[in-house]
């Protein structure tokens, strides 16, 4: 939350995200919001309301429903499946590229665009890998003593 906020007011920059990085994070479903597929095929976001005082306030003022039901098309769909926290954006582009016949680029532009609706919402986050992660592990040199057995602490 703070973090947020230092963003709004420029106090703080965001950590700079190259492309390979990008294509290479996990998108995760938030687990507040179930979903179910109904019959066409499509699934059915079901979203709770907020809990604060002003909402329930507001939903009892104005007989607001409780929750929101959000359904998504085809393609929402698959992609929504995709996001489990096991697949890669680039694995996802690559499975929409295939199952509905669009280029590369027709997918990625698309993808990134509802990827970016759903992350505004707080629907699905991302769990980016750390490039240290990747880079191999090199043991640290013993470090000798004085006389090659004792060690500075």
């Amino acid at each position: 939350m703070l973090n947020r906020i230092l963003y709004a007011l420029k106090l703080k920059k965001r950590p700079e995200m190259d492309r390979t990085r990008i294509m290479k994070s996990f998108p995760v479903r938030n687990q507040l919001i179930n979903w179910e597929i109904d019959d066409k095929g499509e699934a059915s976001l079901v979203v709770p309301q907020k809990d604060k005082l002003w909402t329930r306030l507001a939903s009892k003022l104005f007989m607001l429903p409780d929750k929101r039901v959000i359904v998504l098309d085809s393609i929402g769909t698959y992609v929504w499946k995709m996001c489990d926290g096991k697949h890669t954006i680039s694995q996802i582009i690559k499975g929409v590229q295939n199952q509905y016949q669009l280029t590369r680029k027709e997918a990625e532009t698309s993808l990134f665009t509802f990827m970016q609706q759903l992350g505004k919402r707080n629907f699905i986050g991302f769990a980016i890998p750390n490039p240290q992660q990747n880079a191999p592990v090199t043991p640290e040199p013993e470090k000798q003593g004085i006389f090659g057995f004792l060690q500075r602490r």
